[in-house]
């Protein structure tokens, strides 16, 4: 049985919010039917990190979510009849839960949950040197999750990255949500679909009726919330100085994944993602809105180049990091 973190008694919403990007990534929650886009970014993730791997190795996967990536993994490694000790972190209740559940039957899975509450009721993060307790991970992963860290933090969490590998060892990430000069003009990132739906619906007349029964500042602070699901992404450069900063050499690679229309619109049905049609409230109107919205969208982007009938064109970026003094 999965060992750590055992997961808290979650509500309601936060087990469908858990289920729904489950089921964003596997097709009716079957681990054994990805989702397109799923399949294809981590398969790419995994070509990295697995000449790393051996028996017994520690293997950190960072930004774990509903355990997308792990799940992926595990099938990789088992194949290849490799008993590993793998480590997962996350900060989300609902999605880590999922993982949890998911995974729990595994002796070989442990999870830490990588927010902290101290005694004044302050919370953080937990620094990954402390969790993994002086060991040293032969791969750490984190899958579509460094465009999700403020920027200035990224210095440091890459130092925790640094002094936590093994020598010889190696990190590697995926991302389709940041900047760089080698995205097609064919293309886009990850979240720009998304985006766009919530330009699309900041206007909405439903939307705007609620925002104003709402106290001034209180609406204020409500669409600011609902503008950070999906942040504005920002320059890989700001990625690559912080790891080589700690000491990492870098290797970037790039592939385009197609996304399919089907996947878009149950990516971002998920009850956590279509907030960005809050306070419209979660149910039938809601997702209305937002199906509504993501269809207009795919299709400025057909219009516009970066999609087909089909899917839409998302650029990923991947990153390949060792210690530069292990080379």
């Amino acid at each position: 049985m999965a060992t750590g973190w055992p997961a808290p008694n979650l509500t309601a919403a936060e087990v469908a919010d858990g289920e729904s990007y489950h089921r964003a990534l596997y097709h009716d929650g079957d681990v054994d039917r990805c989702a397109g886009w799923h399949r294809d970014s981590v398969a790419h993730l995994l070509r990295l990190a697995m000449p790393h791997i051996e028996e017994g190795s520690l293997v950190v996967d960072y930004g774990a979510g509903t355990g997308g990536s792990a799940i992926e993994l595990l099938k990789l490694t088992d194949a290849a009849g490799l008993t590993i000790e793998l480590v997962l972190m996350d900060p989300l209740v609902s999605w880590f839960g999922k993982a949890r559940q998911l995974l729990d039957h595994r002796d070989d899975v442990h999870f830490e949950f990588s927010m902290f509450t101290d005694a004044d009721g302050e919370t953080g993060f937990r620094r990954l040197d402390e969790v993994l307790d002086g060991r040293r991970a032969a791969v750490i992963i984190s899958s579509s999750t460094l465009h999700l860290v403020p920027t200035k933090a990224l210095p440091d969490l890459a130092m925790q990255f640094a002094g936590s590998l093994a020598p010889g060892g190696a990190f590697v990430w995926d991302s389709g949500d940041v900047e760089s000069g080698m995205k097609p003009a064919d293309a886009s990132l990850l979240h720009d679909p998304y985006r766009a739906v919530r330009e699309h619906l900041r206007d909405d007349s439903a939307r705007q009726a609620l925002l104003a029964d709402m106290p001034e500042e209180a609406a204020r602070l409500a669409e600011h919330r609902v503008d950070r699901i999906f942040p504005k992404p920002f320059s890989i450069d700001v990625i690559l100085d912080a790891f080589d900063g700690a000491g990492l050499t870098c290797t970037i690679s790039d592939h385009v994944i197609g996304f399919s229309n089907e996947d878009a619109k149950r990516f971002i049905l998920v009850p956590r993602l279509a907030e960005i049609a809050a306070p419209l409230i979660e149910g039938e109107d809601r997702n209305r809105a937002v199906t509504a919205a993501i269809e207009a969208v795919l299709a400025e982007m057909r219009a516009a180049g970066t999609a087909s009938e089909d899917e839409y064109r998302s650029h990923w970026v991947y990153g390949y990091h060792t210690l530069a003094d292990a080379n």
